[in-house]
């Protein structure tokens, strides 16, 4: 048995880049069939000892909510993979790279053909949803909705158990399975065989969440009723990450933010108070149409701070990801163009050198896992381009696009540019 070698090879070959990540803070998620990829500081509303600033982001929440798979976990013991049942004792055994929470989500999904010769046509919706602990103990529910001849129909499918890797098949072991069946001919729930569920693993490979642009894992599965293109919902910071070498065309300053100096933000109705640094209190903002999201350079010296506070950073699956990233350093400015030599309209470079750094990621609609992990994460350069409107209203622009990002740089990025008016 050869449970990781066909895993890290994907990554490998992929992406020349060994497995997972953070190897600090870490702690464990509990009760099994979750996510078991808590690593970090166990979540609270206090991130304890740091150097951090206020403010954040919240933007549109992404992706598709359509048939939740195992919304109702209690009825197969979500929280029992152990529990009772005819399935063989089989000790888990999966690759870290395939701990934690893994779903997808589809409005369409093609045919729906499981192991009993059901078919249908799925039109309503695809929700799978696969959360598989470090001791290989799992959760897994297949929810789909369609027609068939007689009309409307819907399937959800979920097992508790635990799962091995071997070659790239993934084996779940059931100790418990339920089938629900709503269709014109039956409204009908049923305790299936604990027979098991072979799943063949045909690509995995790094991906980042569309929002905000952190690193996660993709993979694409056959054998069940239909083909999985599933996402990682959480996958902790790297250790070490890369970092980009200053770009031959940056023109390093020596000078601090001068008159850009003060509190920017991308909206009048921007929380900049979610993150104290004193303390390391701090909560999520509402969503309220605003930005959540600032930027402050010291007056008299070249100190910044930045924050954002982005919510649904994932696309797909019923669970969901929000996060908060804040850093601080120290910023030096050059300007390489006063534009028509008015004296109201500068373009330059600025290079943030981070001396501090945090993320904090909030997992919700996720019973049992919702949690919040605390990460202080390796502080790096970011290289950006800026253009300065010195007129009234007074506005910046952020140019994320010129030059290669930074780890986490991409939670500041979420567009090409961005733009900030001064609040004080």
């Amino acid at each position: 048995m050869i449970p990781r070698a066909f895993v890290l090879a994907l990554l490998s070959v992929t992406f020349g880049v060994a497995a997972c990540s953070s190897d600090n803070n870490t702690v464990e998620a509990g009760g099994a069939g979750g996510s078991g990829a808590g690593t970090g500081n166990a979540g609270g509303n206090h991130a304890s000892g740091s150097d951090a600033g206020e403010g954040g982001s919240d933007a549109g929440e992404g992706g598709s909510d359509a048939g939740e798979g195992g919304s109702d976990p209690g009825e197969v013991g979500e929280g029992d993979s152990g529990a009772g049942g005819a399935g063989p004792t089989v000790t888990g055994d999966v690759p870290a790279e395939l701990v934690g929470i893994w779903q997808e989500t589809r409005a369409s999904a093609g045919d729906y053909t499981n192991s009993w010769g059901d078919n249908f046509s799925i039109t309503s919706g695809l929700s799978v949803v696969l959360r598989i602990r470090e001791n290989g103990a799992y959760y897994y529910a297949n929810s789909a909705s369609g027609v068939r001849s007689c009309g409307q129909v819907t399937y959800l499918d979920e097992s508790t158990g635990y799962a091995v890797l071997e070659g790239d098949v993934l084996t779940l072991y059931p100790s418990q399975r339920r089938l629900e069946v709503l269709d014109c001919a039956k409204d009908d729930a049923r305790t299936l065989p604990n027979d098991p569920i072979e799943l063949r693993i045909t690509n995995i490979q790094e991906t980042r969440h569309f929002y905000g642009g952190l690193r996660t894992y993709a993979m694409e599965m056959v054998g069940g009723p239909q083909p999985y293109y599933l996402t990682l919902l959480h996958r902790p910071p790297l250790a070490e990450p890369e970092q980009p070498e200053q770009p031959a065309n940056f023109v390093l300053g020596t000078s601090n933010a001068g008159g850009m100096q003060g509190l920017w933000t991308p909206d009048p109705g921007t929380d900049v108070n979610f993150f104290n640094p004193s303390s390391g209190e701090y909560y999520f903002p509402e969503l309220n149409g605003a930005s959540h999201h600032w930027l402050r350079f010291d007056v008299g010296s070249s100190a910044y701070e930045t924050a954002v506070a982005l919510r649904g950073i994932n696309s797909d699956g019923p669970c969901k990801s929000d996060i908060i990233y804040y850093e601080t350093g120290e910023a030096r400015f050059a300007t390489t163009d006063d534009v028509g030599g008015q004296g109201t309209h500068f373009v330059g470079h600025v290079r943030l050198e981070g001396t501090a750094a945090r993320l904090i990621v909030r997992i919700r609609d996720c019973a049992p896992d919702d949690q919040e992990l605390i990460y202080d994460v390796p502080p790096q350069l970011s290289y950006y381009r800026w253009i300065w409107f010195k007129d009234t209203p007074d506005r910046i622009t952020m140019d994320c696009g010129t030059f290669p990002q930074s780890e986490m740089q991409s939670t500041l990025c979420n567009y090409v540019q961005t733009s900030f008016s001064r609040r004080e």
